[in-house]
């Protein structure tokens, strides 16, 4: 059983899945971690906080009250004692909070109870020995914070709103009123804040609730998914590979060289037989640049080549046909033919080797030239040896009816000389045994100034 369980844990299948499922589970936990040891924390702390600034502007605005009635006194409207009794029995009936049930009390120095709407009975008591659960005496707290520091926050515990038998934690807030020494006080409970963080994390547990069902829901679909399309690609993977043996075998018996470039120009395949006519290996010519810079060491030779290849217009189907002369990897020179068609994203040059064929169009091609030009000059020569023979005849008669002295001898002798240049040109046509061109004005001519083996003509 374990060695099949190692074996599953190796296996491609469970890595894919576990590659997948394991961060959505981890950014899960992370989540509830941070809501939990984070988010709470602190929402209880913001919770708290804004809770004490509303008892403490609530407590500033019931002192508020008392500054107004006390102007009311300096004015002279009203008497000390009916200022005091009006804003005692005014602040008795304020009320807030969701339920209208939190209060305000007001105590004085000693401390005694000047108002408490929920325990009357303790008004004009003496609260000095009074405590609470803990020990603690809040009353004396609240009128030291109060003369010490005006006002402030005092922790003890109280009874719940208006149910004297409930004892609970509470946060008051104090602030002394000096011109009629009393001292106002409202709290919050403790409990409340704690009711509304349970509120929330009862809400927070149902969408953790939610998003973990919906999370394990879609790692099932995930998991069946990934096992469904694995599956569907081993059969095309072996469809595939199968294909690609056949095509592989193909390419690499056909005498012809074989390239595939993607759009990127990168060379994704060369045949075996490329090799053998350019001696350049997949390694060697990575992309169309080190190829275009190997075959084509020549700048000039390799932007005319360059120029072609982007004339041709990328166009799946019809075959593009070019003749260029490559530099193969050992220095050779080479006239190849290339046949490129294009397909989706990828394009397919097929290279012939055409040098032996170029070679023997040149050798036919000078065969039929020399064999124009010796049916030319040997038809010229045919032709201009009778006038040259005739007029060689009348003028050697005329030499001899002329003596030296003759003023004319010079110019005719000049005329001997080019007669017999003209006789020294028809032989040289007759010896004409291969084709030669020399530069002429702004072309070419045939050149019979050598003889047949390329030496000059001896003089």
């Amino acid at each position: 059983m374990i060695p099949i369980f190692k074996k599953c844990l190796k296996s491609d299948l469970f890595k894919e899945i576990f590659t997948i499922i394991v961060p959505i589970w981890a950014v899960f936990v992370i989540f509830t971690l941070s809501v939990c040891l984070i988010f709470i924390p602190s929402f209880k702390n913001s919770l708290t906080d804004q809770k004490k600034e509303l008892i403490q502007s609530l407590t500033h605005s019931a002192v508020s009250l008392l500054s107004e009635y006390h102007e009311r006194v300096l004015s002279g409207e009203l008497t000390k004692t009916q200022a005091k009794s009006r804003a005692r029995e005014r602040i008795r009936y304020l009320r807030y909070g969701a339920e209208a049930k939190d209060y305000f009390w007001i105590i004085d120095r000693h401390p005694y109870m000047i108002m408490h709407p929920y325990r009357p009975d303790m008004e004009g008591r003496d609260l000095s020995s009074l405590s609470d659960e803990q020990n603690n005496f809040p009353f004396i707290d609240m009128v030291e914070i109060a003369l010490n520091q005006g006002e402030g926050y005092v922790n003890y515990y109280w009874q719940w709103k208006d149910a004297p038998h409930k004892i609970v934690p509470k946060i008051s807030y104090v602030k002394l009123f000096d011109p009629w020494g009393w001292i106002v006080g409202t709290g919050l409970y403790v409990e409340d804040v704690q009711k509304e963080i349970r509120l929330l994390v009862n809400k927070i547990n149902q969408v953790f609730m939610a998003v973990f069902l919906v999370i394990f829901a879609l790692s099932i679909y995930i998991t069946w998914q990934t096992i469904r399309i694995r599956n569907k690609k081993i059969t095309a993977e072996r469809a595939a590979q199968k294909e690609k043996q056949t095509l592989a075998l193909i390419l690499e018996s056909t005498p012809h060289g074989i390239t595939l470039i993607d759009r990127d120009d990168k060379y994704l395949y060369v045949n075996p037989y490329f090799t053998k006519i350019t001696g350049y290996t997949l390694a060697d010519i990575p992309d169309k640049q080190t190829w275009f810079q190997k075959a084509y060491p020549d700048p000039a030779y390799r932007k005319l080549v360059l120029d072609a290849w982007k004339n041709d217009t990328p166009i799946e189907g019809p075959v593009h046909i070019r003749e260029f002369k490559i530099m193969c990897k050992d220095g050779q020179g080479k006239d190849i033919e290339f046949r490129s068609s294009y397909m989706a994203d990828k394009k397919i040059s097929v290279l012939t080797d055409i040098t032996q064929r170029k070679e023997a169009d040149i050798i036919r091609r000078e065969k039929d030239r020399l064999q124009g030009v010796l049916e030319l000059s040997g038809a010229v020569c045919h032709e201009m040896n009778q006038p040259l023979m005739s007029i060689s005849g009348y003028f050697e008669l005329m030499m001899l009816n002329m003596s030296e002295d003759d003023p004319n001898y010079p110019r005719i002798k000049k005329i001997q000389v080019q007669l017999e240049r003209m006789a020294g040109i028809t032989k040289k046509m007759m010896q004409i045994s291969r084709y030669r061109t020399k530069d002429y004005l702004n072309g070419k001519i045939v050149d019979i100034s050598g003889t047949p083996d390329g030496d000059p003509p001896k003089k």
